[in-house]
């Protein structure tokens, strides 16, 4: 029988091996890539749009803004940063935060509405996309291909375009703390080179997660 003792000395050791491992993928940055020239990562979990990989681009088959197209990576993120090429830019949009349900901030490329030229934000609510926020347009043609990264941190959401210093648009709300990074798409645009990095106090409260599963099922084999 291993003894009270044993089992917390055992799970301080395990908890320290996890911790180390998950300081080397805070380290290491990117958790997911897909350049989509073999056809789209199994982890895209295609919720809404049937969408496909072809020609070394991934886009929405079925194009639509209600219910708004949807394809998410499987990781509950709070701070983190996502890279992609959108080609033929339209209207569509990365989705910060979010769930299948309808909910989340959603970054807008393009966009029929309006200019079409640039970049907005909206905080949606099972699946109603609330007012316009902070739009920045004139920062190109619709049909560019451009190159985005979106930052999280806190309640902050920067959109940098082309590899720019400073954000085209930022957004403040503290309307969600957690979710998953996923695609929307309203139009024939594509996206290529999705690069995902979580921040390390991401990776850390994951790993804390980790070591509170593992202590827990160590004590119930007491």
């Amino acid at each position: 029988m291993i003894s009270a003792r044993g089992v917390t000395r055992a799970a301080v050791v395990a908890a320290m091996v996890l911790l180390a491992a998950m300081a080397g993928a805070a380290s290491a940055g990117v958790i997911f890539q897909d350049p989509f020239d073999n056809g789209a990562s199994p982890l895209w979990n295609n919720e809404r749009g049937q969408w496909t990989a072809s020609g070394g681009v991934y886009f929405a088959q079925q194009p639509a803004n209600y219910p708004p197209t949807y394809s998410s990576l499987p990781f509950n993120l709070a701070d983190l940063s996502i890279e992609l090429d959108v080609n033929n830019i339209s209207d569509g949009g990365i989705w910060l935060r979010s769930d299948p349900d309808g909910n989340g901030v959603l970054l807008v490329t393009g966009g029929w509405q309006h200019t079409g030229t640039g970049l907005y934000w909206h905080i949606v609510h099972a699946f109603n996309a609330g007012p316009l926020l902070n739009e920045h347009a004139g920062l190109f043609q619709q049909g560019d291909n451009i190159h985005l990264r979106i930052e999280v941190q806190g309640d902050t959401y920067s959109a940098f375009l082309n590899g720019a210093a400073s954000p085209a648009t930022t957004l403040t709300t503290s309307e969600y703390s957690s979710g998953r990074p996923a695609l929307y798409s309203f139009s024939s645009q594509t996206v290529d080179n999705v690069v995902l990095t979580p921040e390390p106090a991401t990776l850390s409260l994951l790993a804390l997660g980790g070591l509170g599963m593992l202590m827990r099922r160590r004590a119930a084999r007491r």
